[in-house]
């Protein structure tokens, strides 16, 4: 048996608030984690991870959130987004001879965007609204 328990989401959106008031910008997604288990780990034992820290934070609103990103040399479509798992938008085009051509992709809800080279999330920074 683990000896920590996983936390619902509202204790940890409680726990994001709280570990936020004091440090309104967090410079990484492993910082903001640390800082919200530290906020938790009195309550029981509760652990989190990264990800899930990240998303809940994106869909709450709170934050405004900052990515930056790589380019890779893989050229190929994308349906997901990488940051917050949502569906992705296409970014067309019209050329001359009545056509469509497809720019890249972008997040409506996070705001990630790449080119048709794919580009990796590297590092976020979260700054609270």
């Amino acid at each position: 048996m683990p000896s920590y328990r996983i936390p619902k989401d509202d204790q940890v959106l409680a726990a994001l608030r709280r570990a936020t008031d004091l440090k309104p910008i967090v410079d990484s997604q492993r910082k903001l984690k640390r800082l919200v288990d530290r906020e938790l780990r009195g309550d029981e034992g509760f652990k989190v991870g990264e990800e899930r820290v990240r998303r809940l934070a994106i869909d709450s609103r709170l934050f405004e959130l900052r990515i930056n990103t790589r380019e890779t040399e893989e050229k190929r479509s994308m349906v997901r987004c990488p940051v917050c798992d949502s569906r992705l938008r296409r970014l067309r085009n019209a050329t001359v001879f009545g056509g469509t051509v497809t720019l890249g992709y972008k997040c409506g809800t996070c705001g990630y965007w790449t080119g048709l080279r794919r580009r990796v999330p590297v590092r976020y920074t979260f700054m609270r609204k």
